[in-house]
């Protein structure tokens, strides 16, 4: 399994009785896409702070490709997050005074799948995979397009061929015409990839992409609220 959940439970601060999550059990498949939805503060993107690791449950298991997440350590959450998650940021979270090129460098930086050989053919290769012009490819990415920062923060998402990528509103800055772009160029790579994905959006219009649409509601019997 991709994600398996058990019994977790997850509250901020010391409000253990009333948790902001609560979920039994949910699991996600081995190069399944899935598309999560609900409205804002239900618990979105902490449910994937917790499937990333960057928090940790107050109780239950959270488990990643197999690997219980409650056995590392901070740093070793880091490195295993580094390694085997993918993760799209609803701001991109781009380095603006970095070309295309060192953004997506950064990933492979941080991973263990890091060599000392030049990486920048395996970079400019998926690049023009998202249509970024060649002649874009060292810029700062503040000079680019919306829609290009977009996808060079896919690309920086894919580029260690990532068994888990996880997407939190990737689209919400984008018009309709790049949407359908992206969404395409996305899914199609996450296929041929066989990575597994986990979209989370509150834009129902976007639920027709996956074969498998959760409410987060259905899944979280606290009705979170954060």
């Amino acid at each position: 399994m991709a994600i398996e959940l058990s019994n977790l439970s997850f509250s901020y601060g010391t409000s253990l009785e009333k948790p902001l999550l609560d979920i039994p059990e949910w699991s996600v498949g081995d190069g399944e896409q899935v598309f999560i939805h609900g409205p804002s503060g239900s618990g979105k993107s902490t449910l994937l702070n917790l499937l990333s690791g960057i928090l940790t449950p107050n109780k239950g298991c959270v488990s990643v490709m197999g690997q219980s997440l409650g056995d590392l350590s901070s740093r070793q959450r880091d490195r295993f997050r580094a390694n085997h998650v993918g993760y799209i940021f609803q701001q991109f979270n781009l380095i603006p005074y970095l070309d295309a090129i060192d953004n997506v460098r950064l990933a492979i930086h941080f991973s263990k799948k890091s060599t000392n050989s030049d990486s920048s053919a395996d970079i400019k290769a998926l690049l023009a995979t998202f249509d970024i012009n060649e002649s874009h490819w060292e810029k700062p990415v503040s000079t680019l397009s919306i829609g290009q920062q977009q996808r060079i923060a896919i690309a920086r998402a894919m580029i260690n061929k990532p068994e888990l990528l996880i997407a939190d509103e990737p689209t919400s800055s984008l018009d309709q015409k790049n949407r359908d772009i992206f969404m395409g160029e996305l899914l199609e790579l996450v296929k041929r990839q066989k990575t597994s994905l986990l979209f989370v959006s509150h834009d129902m219009s976007l639920a027709s992409y996956f074969n498998r649409v959760d409410a987060l509601s259905d899944i979280n019997q606290a009705g979170g609220r954060a």
